[in-house]
Formats: structure tokens, sequence, C-alpha cells
């Protein structure tokens, strides 16, 4: 006797939730910068390196990167910079998880308030989200059939599941050259530079990935000429990159995300020896996910009327695929600006989105979230002076999923697709936001496999004890397979017997069974 199998690869969710943490830290100005007189500006974001499975929890390792722009004198006109990064370790309760799980985390940076304690010295606090799952890895031999056995009959079964068939992570390198708008003077002194990304899609072919978006730089500096204002601009500069992947395939389902790390702008003269042109390095950590169907033949029962069979099982989650969509959605809000802050003219607007609760609906999902603003301005008050201010727009929105039930299991991933800001006077601002909620959900089935059969002596005193020819009455749930199996005979048999066609059932229903 010989047992052929086939390994089985797939994940079970066990926990999905969203939480958050706080990181407190004091930062010490380098003896290279200037003393702070004034914060001016102020971005940061969160990569998360490592997640790993603990008894009923997981830790997560990652770092908070921060810049810092400042003012360092009172009048305004000398500036300096910090950058840095801040690791951090938090263990997250997670009841239930085992250390071989595997966790999904996607880290949002919520809030971030940076004060000055004095001239050499800053109080940095940030509030971090996490939209986390745990999955339970599966992975087991079952029987798809068996040889060299006399007398067996087997019922077999064809499933067919969504079946993850690779899960990475990759870093990416994006480099980019493109020249400062033409009404802008060259370049002197750069005061302070900053990339966000909007409009990020992941799409699948043959043999690779293609990531596409947009990278909207920024960049505050000073001119050649003397005696000339700060000058600043924003560019939008469209990426393409191509991920060589083997076993991708156009017909697969993506569940791929790519989160900037950290970007470098440097500036380069042109071809006249001016310095026009912008040197862009971003680079990116790609978490890889892609879906594909799979075909399981599987052994479902086994029996003999030669030897008793007891075969061994084990359950498992078959995943179907329910939806596959990105939902859009615009926020708008009119903010108003605090104490003396009054606009001149808007220099930038940056927004990051994060989700802070999702639940089932009556249509789907809905999602609340929030919208997180950053807007750079020349101050009224202080003179043309830089500022920036945050805001926080909230927002809820319900994704349509048909077929929506409990047993559903879903991922979304939020991301700017456009933000604007509009001055309406010089104390409001109308800011405009596209969001795009990436969103994957599947139905699970419980389904169940052989592992293994256990042969032992037919039980040769029940046989005998049997009626050779029985009159059966078919009960509720019985199976024609079922029937054979309990009374040592067969389905052809039972079918042959009671000139039967087919091999279903029906309670109440006369069968006449010929012991073999």
């Amino acid at each position: 006797m010989e047992f052929i199998k086939k390994e089985i690869h797939n994940y079970t969710w066990k926990l999905k939730n969203i939480m958050q943490f706080t990181m407190d830290d004091t930062i010490n100005v380098p003896d290279s910068h200037l003393d702070i007189e004034r914060l001016v500006l102020v971005k940061g974001n969160v990569v998360i390196d490592e997640a790993k499975a603990m008894v009923d929890r997981f830790q997560v390792k990652g770092t908070l990167n921060y810049q810092i722009l400042y003012c360092a004198d009172k009048e305004g006109s000398v500036f300096d910079s910090l950058e840095g990064r801040v690791p951090f370790v938090e263990y997250v309760n997670a009841d239930g998880t085992k250390e071989t799980d595997y966790i999904e985390v996607h880290a949002s940076l919520n809030d971030m308030t940076v004060t000055m304690l004095h001239s050499r010295k800053i109080s940095l606090k940030a509030l971090i989200g996490l939209d986390y799952q745990v999955k339970e890895n599966e992975n087991f031999s079952a029987v798809t059939d068996i040889e060299d056995l006399a007398g067996a009959k087997m019922l077999h079964g064809t499933y067919s599941m969504m079946n993850l068939r690779l899960q990475k992570q990759e870093n990416l390198m994006v480099e980019e050259q493109v020249e400062i708008p033409a009404n802008k003077p060259n370049i002197y002194q750069v005061i302070w530079k900053s990339m966000s990304v909007t409009g990020v899609q992941i799409k699948t072919a043959d043999g690779y990935l293609l990531a596409t978006g947009n990278l909207c730089v920024f960049l505050i500096y000073t001119a050649e000429e003397e005696g000339m204002p700060l000058q600043y601009f924003t560019l939008e500069v469209p990426f393409e990159k191509k991920v060589e992947e083997e076993e991708a395939l156009e017909d697969m389902i993506s569940g791929s995300v790519i989160s900037l790390n950290q970007y470098n702008i440097t500036v380069a003269p042109d071809e006249n020896g001016e310095d026009r042109l912008i040197d862009i390095t971003a680079e990116f950590t790609a978490e890889i996910k892609l879906y594909g169907m799979e075909e399981l033949n599987l052994l479902r029962d086994a029996y003999s009327t030669e030897v008793e069979m007891n075969p061994k099982w084990r359950n498992f989650t078959m995943q179907h695929l329910l939806l596959r969509n990105c939902a859009k959605t615009k926020v708008t809000d009119t903010v108003m600006m605090q104490g003396q802050q009054a606009v001149l003219q808007i220099c930038n607007v940056e927004g990051s989105v994060s989700i802070e609760e999702t639940a089932r609906s009556a249509k789907g999902i809905l999602v609340e979230g929030v919208v997180g603003t950053q807007i750079t301005y020349l101050n009224k008050a202080e003179n043309g002076a830089i500022a920036s201010g945050t805001f926080d727009i909230p927002f809820s929105y319900e994704i349509e999923v048909p077929g929506m039930r409990e047993d559903v299991t879903y991922s979304i991933v939020p991301f700017i697709d456009q933000i604007t800001a509009m001055m309406l006077n010089e104390n409001q601002i109308e800011i405009k936001a596209e969001v795009s909620l990436e969103v994957l959900a599947f139905t699970n089935e419980s389904a169940r496999a052989v592992l293994d059969v256990e042969l032992t002596p037919i039980n040769m005193e029940r046989k005998k004890a049997m009626p050779g020819v029985i009159g059966y009455i078919v009960k509720k749930d019985d199976t024609l397979w079922g029937i054979a199996k309990s009374y040592y005979t067969t389905v052809e048999r039972i079918k042959q017997m009671n000139e039967k066609d087919s091999d279903s059932v029906s309670e109440g229903e006369r069968l006449v069974i010929l012991k073999e």
C-alpha cells in the first residue's frame, strides 16, 4: 500500500485589529548645528523593520524618521535643519497568537509634536498607529490517492481555493532627475526638502510587478542673486518601477503594498553648469502578496470490504475571493488658522491617510479614518515668514461588498491620490483630498483533508452477524457512500440491486442491500 500525498500551504486569519501607541524622546542639537530660535516645519514617517510572533502577543520593531526645519535668528532669515531616526520596540497583546504565526503590520504616523525645551534641546512626541493581522500558517500533507490496496474504495473531492502563492518583502529604489521650474532662479542653498507619494498602483503581469505613482517634491531654497526672498516650488514626478518576479502571472490577485522609507534630494548642475537639476532617490519597502486559484483533488474518505480503514482527518480553511476593488472617496473641510497665524500665501500641502476603525455594515465595510494634512505657508502676521500648520480631517466611508457576512475576512490599504489647499481668506483654508481604499475580501469555507489511514483487521463477527440481504430505509443526511461503507458493500452494488442511475438518495427511500 502506498499513499500519494500533496503538500498544502495555506494561511488562516486569526485576528485583525487597529491600535495606537505613543513615543516620547528628547533630541539634542548637534554641536555642528545652530541654536534653535523658532521651529518652522516638522515631518516624519514610520518604517516597520520586523514583526515577530510570540505566545499571545507579538513584537514590532521599527523606526520613526523625522525632519525639523528651524530659524536660528529672531529675524527669521537664518535657517538650519535636523533629521534623524528614533528606533522603537513595541509589544502588542494578541490572545491566541503562536510563535509560528505570521504577523502582517501596516504603520501610520497619526500625530507628531515637537516642542523646544531650550535652544539646544527639543522634545518629540509621536502617536503611531498599527493596523495588524495575525495569520496561522497551515502546512500539512494531505492524501490524494491510495495505491496497491485490494478492495479499497475511495471517495475523492475537488476543491477550488484562492491560495497565497507568494509572500515576501523587497526593497525598491526609484531614481529620477528633473529640472526646477523655468520661472525659478538658480539654487544657491537648500533650506528644506521633503517628499511624499500619491497615486500608488501595483499591477501584476507575467514575470513581474509594475509599481507606479507620483513623487511630490517640495523645496525651499535661497537664490544665487543677493537680496531675493526665499524661493520655493513643488514638483510632481511620475515614477514607474518594474519588479522582476518569476512566479507572477497576469491573472493573479495582488495584495501588494509599497511604502516610502527614506529619500534623498540633491541639487546638480545642468549642461550649462547652473544648479537647476534635482536628483531624487526614493527607497521603498514592497510587501509582495500574490494570490492564485488552486484546484485540489483530495481523498475525502476510504473503506475496504477486506480490512478496516480508519482515516485520520484535519480541518482546514479554504479562501474564496469575494472582492478586489479600489474604492475612492473625496474628503473636504475648511480649517481655521489659530492664534496669530494669518496666511499670506500657501507654499505646499502634504497629506497622509490612516484608518482608525473598520466594521461590517449592512452593505459591506464601514471605514472610519483621518486625513492628516500639513500646510506650509507664508505668515502674514510675521511679515511673510515661513510657517506651517497641521490639521486632521476625519472621514467616514462605506465600501459596498456584495455577499458580505460574518465569516468574511478583509484587508484595506489607504493612500492619498491627490490633495490640494486653497485660501478662502487669510484665516481660512479649504482642503480637498481624494482617498483610495484598496480592499481585498475573502469568504472562508471549512474543508476536511485526510492526513493518514490506519488499517486494522476487519471485525468478522460483526460482518457475519449481518444478514445477507438487508432492507434499508434511507434516513435524513444519509449518502449512498455512507450506507455502502456501513454494510461492507459498494455504491455500484447498491445501485445495481436497486436499479438506480445516480448516487443520490432521498429520505424515506427503500433500498435492498446485498452484503458482499
